[in-house]
């Protein structure tokens, strides 16, 4: 990563804009692999579905698993050898939600080579269950999970905070409570409120597992808390030093390399794109960090005439 500030390891090049808050894109794609930290060594029984102990996360930021710039919520490497495919939604489902699964898990598997189970969690208020996709030469198979059927989100809400407040062990089935817990709420502000206590009662513990269990849960609810409280609980996991951890362990396995190149060049588009609406070099250059020679070099790109061939 080219970084302008050397005194910050996360410089201002890295923050990705998006409509509702400035959020450091790495810090987003690294919450995500916290949760083969949390999970690791553990099954996840998803409500009668018994699946082997995760081994590890598997990188999504391939460009050949990328549709419209969304990339597979998460994927976890399982211990016999197969792979867990995981998609939170808080809208109904769709066929056009089917049809990207099934280009994600094709182009998975063509990559890896290892089967994959798929896992559709659907957060309360979404009753509709999806239309399994069948296309002649194709047909998927997935395991649906409607959190309302499940779960009453103030009582669960509760049930963990007593358990944290009394330092009382937390099992894998808390840690998938606690991971789907926002998705519990109909609204967006319950969301973000129970996000936010549970992330203050788990601060209180000051261990790794705490901040990893805190970063598990914002990679699955991260379109769904609202800006005050996502903020908050990125500044509990910056000030825990939780990132830089978890960057250190993910750059020793060459993920974050990738991941910080594609981050560049999308810093980069984004430029290039508010330069051509009209955007000034130094207002670029502000909202993206870029140096205002780097913007000014870009600017001049954009004025360069297309080579055509007639």
């Amino acid at each position: 990563m080219v970084c302008y500030n050397q005194s910050k390891r996360y410089c201002k090049e890295g923050w990705f804009i998006e409509s509702d808050v400035r959020i450091p894109q790495q810090h987003k794609d690294i919450s995500l692999r916290s949760m083969s930290m949390t999970f690791r060594g553990e099954i996840l029984p998803f409500f009668g579905l018994t699946l082997p102990k995760v081994v590890d996360a598997v990188s999504t930021q391939a460009p050949l698993i990328e549709v419209k710039n969304r990339d597979m919520d998460v994927v976890l490497a399982l211990e016999d050898n197969t792979l867990l495919h995981m998609e939170f939604e808080s809208g109904e489902p769709t066929m056009d939600d089917q049809i990207r699964y099934a280009y994600y898990d094709l182009k998975l598997f063509a990559d890896r080579k290892q089967s994959i189970h798929r896992i559709v969690i659907y957060a309360a208020g979404v009753q509709k269950s999806p239309e399994p996709l069948h296309i002649g030469s194709l047909s998927t198979h997935q395991h649906v999970i409607h959190l309302s059927r499940h779960f009453e989100g103030e009582r669960e809400l509760e049930q963990m905070l007593v358990k944290i407040r009394r330092h009382q062990r937390l099992d894998a089935q808390d840690k998938l409570r606690i991971m789907l817990l926002p998705m519990m709420f109909e609204r967006p502000s319950d969301r973000s409120r129970a996000a936010w206590t549970v992330t203050e009662a788990l601060d209180t513990e000051k261990t790794d597992d705490a901040m990893y269990l805190i970063g598990t849960m914002l990679a699955a609810n991260y379109s769904n808390i609202l800006a005050p409280e996502k903020d908050k609980i990125l500044e509990v996991l910056r000030m825990a030093q939780i990132f830089e951890e978890l960057y250190r362990h993910f750059e020793e396995k060459g993920m974050a390399k990738g991941m910080e190149k594609g981050m560049e060049k999308g810093i980069e588009k984004t430029a290039i794109a508010a330069l051509k609406k009209g955007a000034t070099a130094s207002f670029v250059s502000e909202i993206t960090g870029l140096p205002i020679e780097k913007v000014k070099e870009l600017e001049e790109q954009t004025k360069q005439p297309v080579e055509t061939n007639l």
